[in-house]
This record gives C-alpha cells, structure tokens and sequence, in this order.
C-alpha cells in the first residue's frame, strides 16, 4: 500500500511550495496545489483553491507520461482533503 512508502505524510505547507511525488511498486503519485491567479490593485496574486492528487504507471514522470495513462482527482486542501488524497492513492494503486 501507497502509505507504506512514505516516511511520513507531506506537510500542507510543503504541498504549498513544491509538488511532492514518489512512487511504489510500479505506481507514481503526486501531489500538489491548485493555484488560481487573480488580480489585485495591478498586482499578480495567487490563492490555493484546491489539492490535485494523482496516480499513473512508471517508468516516466508526470510531464512525460501520457495524458491517458494518469488519474487525477481535486481535493479540498486542508488536512482531512490530504488523508482522502492519500486513501484514494492507495485505492487507485491496485489499478497500476
């Protein structure tokens, strides 16, 4: 199982900055942020709107894998949308 291959759980402050990712088994997750851009007085600005989750089959990265080949799924992005993140990984692992 996919929870079993992380040391720890990512930190919502870390998916914030940085896409984490790792892989299991011949199985690659990732996840990230959602970012919509806005603007505010002329000013560029980013708000997190939401926590992107998804599995797809090795041997590639994200970028370089097939659109097909990936699923994705949007999460609230809070810390209860983190542990259904990571359920529905390990559940969409036995696909890979």
């Amino acid at each position: 199982m996919i929870l079993t291959d992380m040391l720890y759980k990512p930190a919502l402050e870390y998916i914030k900055l940085e896409p984490f990712t790792g892989s299991y088994e011949g199985f690659r997750y990732r996840l990230w942020s959602k970012v919509e851009k806005y603007e505010d007085n002329g000013k560029e600005k980013k708000k997190i709107v939401g926590l992107l989750a998804a599995g797809y089959p090795e041997p590639f990265c994200y970028e370089k894998t097939e659109p097909e080949k990936i699923t994705e799924k949007e999460f609230e992005f809070s810390q209860d949308g983190l542990d259904e993140a990571i359920a529905w990984l390990g559940e969409i692992q036995e696909n890979y």
